[in-house]
C-alpha cells in the first residue's frame, strides 16, 4: 500500500497520542474520608474500579484508531503499484494510448476488456488547471485525436465513448512514436512535466520486445492494465486456404488452422462453405495446440469462388475470430500456350513433346481445347489472354518486344515454363528475368565452342525436391535410366535459394530450375532438348510436367489472405479501365462503396489499393456484373492468443531506462480511487462503538 500524502500519516500518529494525554490527565485523584471500618469500602472500590478500567480502555483505543483511521484516509491510500500521475503537478502534457486491437473485444463476465479500458482513460480525462491532453487509439495504425495536445477534454471522452475495438492487430511501436511527437518539448525553454499513460491488455505477441527509447528521457510512464484477472480460454481459426490438387486442377485441397488458446481440450464441428457448397468436419482440439485438418473435395465451376470457415458453437471469449473468409480462383483444366518455331511435320519434335507432356490429349497438330501452338513471329498480347502458363520451346531469337510481352504476363502472376534447347536461349532468359524483375539462381550460358552436351545423367539427390520427390522409391531405378542431351551450361549466381534447383546433372549444371519473381510470377526452366533425350521414353516426362504445372498453378489461385487494418495492393488483370469496375463487399449492400479504397490504371494492370481495410469478409471487384478479381480480408491471427505478458516483465523489462509505474486492474483488491473511503467509515464505526461502550458500561 501506498499513498498520495505520506507526511499525514505522521500527523495522525502524533494526533494519536492527544486522547492518551487526555485520559493521563483527567484521571480522577483519591478522596480522603473517615470510616470506622474500611473491609467493605474497598471489595466497592476495587470492583467498581475494575468496571472504570475496561470501560477507559475500550474508549481510549477506539478514539486512537479512530484518529489513526482518519489520518490513513487523509493520506491518500492506494493499493498496488504507485501511480506516477499526480493530479497537483503543475503544468503537464498528457497522452494515454489506448489499445483498441482485436484482443481488446474479448469478454471479460459481463463487460469487455476495451470497455474497461476506456473507463480508465476517463479518469485521466478530468479537467484541471494546467493540464493538456491527448488521445492516442492505437491499433495496426495509431491515430491520435487531436494533431496536438488540447484541454478540450469533452470532445476527448466523446471520442472516447465512441472508441470499440477494431478487427486488426497492434503497432505499440508506431503509437510510442507518435506519442512521443506529441510529448517532445517545444523548444529548450518547455519544461512542463511530461506524463504517459498506456491502457493496454499487454498482449503478449503485441508487447513481446518493446522499448519507449522513443520517448523524451524525463516522461513518467503509467502502465495500466485491463487484462482479466484469470487467462481467457479462447479458439479461433487461424488460417483457410484452397488449393487445387493436380495438374487438370479437378479437385481442391481445403486446409484450415484451429487454435486452442486454453487449458482444455474441445471437441468440435468446423463448417467451410465454397459457392453453395458446405462440408463440415467434426475434430478435437487439443489444448493450446494448432490443429491442423485437411479435406479433399470436388472442384465447383470455374471462376472466383469464395466462403468462409466457421467453428460451429465455438462459446469462447472472442467470437469474432471464429470465421474466416476463403477466397480462390479457379481457372478450370489449365490452357497452354506453346511459343516454337519448329515445325510439326516430321518425326517428333521437342516442342510436340511438350505438348504431349502438358496435354496428354494433344493430336501433336494445330490447337486443341487446352493446347495452342503459337508461331514466335505471331506472338502478341491477343494469343495470350486465355493462356493459363506459357511454354517456350526451340521460340528462336526473342525481339524487346516480345521479351517485355512476356515479362508483363510474368509480372502479372502467370507462370512461363522455359525449354532451353538452344544457344539463342540463354539470351533471352537473361532479357527475360531482368525485364521480369527476377533474379535466376544460375547464369545460363551457351556451351563453349567445340562442346556438345549429351550423355548427361541426373545426379542422385540427397533428399528429392518436387518435381522428381513425386517417384518416391522408384527414383534412383529411374534416374539410372534417363539419359539427356542438349540445353545450356551455367555459372553460379551466388543467390540460388535451397528449393530454386530441383534438379543437377552430374556435370554441376542445373536441370530443373524454378525461380519466382516479386510480384509473384513463376519461371521454370528445363535445360534439356526433350527431342534429344529419352526421357519421354522412361514414362517420367508427364509426371514431370504434372508436378512442375501444378506448382505453378499453384501461385495463381487467389489464396492470398489482406489483413484487416493493413493496405492491401493487388494488382488486378483486366482488359476494362479503372473507371468501369466497382467494388463490392460480399453480404453487404450490394452497391459499391467508395470506402473499400480506389482503382487505378497501371499500365500493364488495374491496381487496387485501400489503405486500412476496417471489416473482415470478401470484397469482389465487378467489370459490367462479371467478377474479375476477389479478395479475403481476415483478422490477423496473433490476435487470437490471449496470452498477456506476466506482470513482472511488464514491471521490470519494459521500465529500463524510465520511471515507470504499473497497475493491473486484476490485482486490485479494492479500488483505487474508493479505498480512503473505508478507512473513513472505518473511524466513524470507531466513534459508533465508543457511544454503544459508554451506554453499556455507564455507572
Amino acid at each position: 500500500m501506498t499513498f498520495a500524502a505520506p507526511w499525514i500519516l505522521a500527523l495522525g500518529f502524533v494526533a494519536a497520542a492527544v486522547p492518551v494525554v487526555v485520559h493521563l490527565l483527567t484521571r480522577p485523584k483519591p478522596v480522603r474520608m473517615p470510616l470506622s471500618t474500611l473491609r467493605f469500602v474497598r471489595e466497592a472500590v476495587q470492583q467498581r474500579r475494575a468496571a472504570h478500567w475496561l470501560r477507559d480502555f475500550i474508549i481510549l483505543a477506539l478514539r486512537t484508531l479512530a484518529i489513526l483511521l482518519l489520518a490513513v484516509a487523509f493520506a491518500g491510500p492506494h493499493w498496488g503499484s504507485p501511480s506516477l500521475i499526480q493530479e497537483d503537478a503543475g503544468d503537464t502534457v498528457r497522452v494515454i494510448v489506448l489499445d483498441t486491437s482485436q484482443s481488446m473485444g474479448a469478454a471479460d463476465g459481463p463487460t469487455t476488456v476495451i470497455q474497461k479500458g476506456r473507463s480508465v482513460a476517463d479518469r485521466y480525462l478530468q479537467y484541471r488547471s494546467g493540464l493538456r491532453t491527448n488521445v492516442i487509439l492505437a491499433g495496426a495504425r495509431p491515430r491520435a485525436v487531436f494533431d496536438n495536445v488540447s484541454t478540450n477534454f469533452e470532445a476527448l471522452r466523446e471520442e472516447l465513448n465512441r472508441t470499440a475495438a477494431q478487427a486488426e492487430s497492434l503497432d505499440i511501436r508506431a503509437a510510442l512514436e507518435l506519442a512521443a511527437r506529441q510529448l517532445a518539448p517545444k523548444d529548450a525553454t518547455d519544461k512542463r512535466r511530461r506524463e504517459l499513460i498506456v491502457i493496454s491488455d499487454f498482449q503478449r505477441t503485441n508487447w513481446g520486445a518493446v522499448t519507449f527509447n522513443a520517448l523524451p528521457p524525463d516522461t513518467k510512464i503509467q502502465l495500466e492494465s485491463v487484462a482479466p484477472a484469470e487467462a481467457a480460454a479462447n479458439l479461433a481459426v487461424l488460417r483457410a486456404v484452397c488449393r487445387p490438387v493436380g495438374a487438370r486442377r479437378d479437385r481442391l485441397q481445403l486446409e484450415v488452422a484451429i487454435g486452442n488458446y486454453s487449458a482444455i481440450g474441445h471437441k468440435g464441428t468446423v463448417e467451410i462453405s465454397l459457392g453453395d457448397a458446405v462440408y463440415p468436419i467434426a475434430a478435437a482440439f487439443p489444448p493450446q495446440e494448432v490443429t491442423l485438418l485437411t479435406q479433399e473435395v470436388p472442384a465447383p465451376s470455374a471462376g472466383w469462388q469464395w466462403g468462409q470457415t466457421r467453428l460451429v458453437d465455438a462459446n469462447d471469449v472472442l467470437a469474432a475470430d471464429d470465421q474466416r473468409p476463403l477466397v480462390i480462383r479457379l481457372r478450370g483444366e489449365p490452357k497452354y500456350a506453346v511459343v516454337t518455331q519448329q515445325r510439326e511435320a516430321g518425326k517428333l519434335s521437342s516442342s510436340q513433346l511438350l505438348g504431349f507432356g502438358l496435354a496428354p490429349e494433344w493430336d501433336g497438330e494445330g490447337t486443341s481445347l487446352r493446347m495452342e501452338r503459337i508461331e514466335t513471329s505471331r506472338l502478341d498480347n491477343q494469343s495470350l489472354v486465355d493462356a493459363d502458363l506459357i511454354a517456350l520451346d526451340h521460340c528462336g531469337k526473342l525481339n524487346p518486344e516480345q521479351v517485355g510481352l512476356i515479362a508483363r504476363q510474368v509480372r502479372l502472376g502467370r507462370p512461363v515454363l522455359y525449354v532451353t534447347s538452344e544457344a539463342i536461349d540463354a539470351v533471352n532468359l537473361n532479357a527475360l528475368a531482368k525485364e521480369a524483375q527476377m533474379e535466376l539462381p544460375v547464369a545460363l550460358t551457351p556451351p563453349s565452342t567445340g562442346t556438345i552436351r549429351r550423355d548427361l545423367r541426373l545426379a542422385s539427390p540427397v533428399t528429392p525436391r518436387p518435381p522428381l520427390a513425386t517417384f518416391g522409391d522408384s527414383l534412383p531405378a529411374l534416374i539410372d535410366q534417363m539419359i539427356f542431351a542438349g540445353g545450356l551450361s551455367a555459372t553460379s549466381s551466388g543467390r540460388a535459394a535451397d528449393d530454386q534447383i530441383r534438379a543437377s546433372f552430374q556435370d554441376g549444371t542445373p536441370a530443373i530450375v524454378v525461380a519466382r519473381s516479386s510480384s509473384g510470377g513463376s519461371l521454370a526452366i528445363l535445360n534439356m532438348d526433350l527431342a534429344k533425350s529419352n526421357i519421354w521414353k522412361t514414362g517420367a516426362l508427364v509426371p514431370i510436367l504434372d508436378e512442375l504445372v501444378q506448382e505453378l498453378l499453384a501461385s495463381d489461385t487467389g489464396e492470398e489472405i489482406y489483413l484487416s487494418g493493413e493496405p492491401l495492393v493487388a494488382r488486378i488483370d483486366t482488359s476494362g479501365a479503372a473507371e468501369s469496375l466497382k467494388i463490392i463487399q460480399e453480404n453487404g449492400d450490394g452497391e459499391p462503396d467508395a470506402l473499400h479504397g480506389e482503382l487505378l490504371d497501371d499500365g500493364d494492370a488495374t491496381v487496387w489499393q485501400w489503405d486500412a481495410p476496417s471489416q473482415p469478409g470478401v470484397y469482389h471487384v465487378e467489370d459490367q456484373g462479371a467478377t474479375v478479381f476477389a479478395a479475403a480480408v481476415a483478422l490477423p491471427a496473433e490476435e487470437a492468443d490471449l496470452a498477456v505478458l506476466p506482470a513482472d516483465v511488464v514491471r521490470d523489462r519494459l521500465a529500463a531506462g524510465y520511471e515507470v509505474a504499473y497497475n493491473a486492474a486484476s490485482e486490485k483488491l479494492v479500488p483505487q480511487d474508493d479505498l480512503w473511503k473505508w478507512f473513513a467509515v472505518g473511524a466513524v464505526m470507531c466513534l459508533l462503538a465508543e457511544v454503544a461502550t459508554l451506554l453499556f458500561l455507564r455507572n
